[in-house]
């Protein structure tokens, strides 16, 4: 008797994840502001009272490349990488070496961009 295999397309949203997903997220599940960043949209928390200075970066995306650049400090880019080395890598440059991580969307779910998302969120509103 063979056995069947099973397949789940649920899997699929699970490890698809793409720019404009992880938009919407920052802007709806985390109220980020968006703002252009040298050419690409960023995410910054808001600001504390109406009018006020706005808060840290915690995301800038890369629409082309298919990837998000979360603000991590090397702590939390070291156990992101650990967790899940397929998805996060440094980013190549000295913003990397100080924690600046790159989570690849498409190999990310939506709980798992969530998860990273919130502790840069975290991380920014320190």
């Amino acid at each position: 008797m063979t056995r069947q295999r099973w397949f789940c397309p649920i899997s699929l949203y699970l490890r698809n994840m793409d720019v404009e997903a992880a938009r919407a997220m920052a802007l709806e599940h985390f109220k980020a502001d968006e703002y252009d960043h040298f050419g690409r949209p960023a995410y910054r928390l808001a600001p504390k009272k109406p009018g006020g200075k706005p808060g840290r970066t915690f995301m800038t995306l890369w629409p082309e490349e298919g990837y998000a650049v979360l603000m991590l400090d090397q702590e939390l880019q070291a156990r992101m990488i650990e967790e899940d080395p397929s998805a996060f890598r440094p980013h190549p440059s000295k913003w990397g070496q100080k924690g600046a991580t790159i989570a690849e969307l498409r190999k990310m779910g939506s709980k798992a961009l969530q998860a990273a998302m919130a502790l840069a969120h975290a991380h920014a509103g320190r």
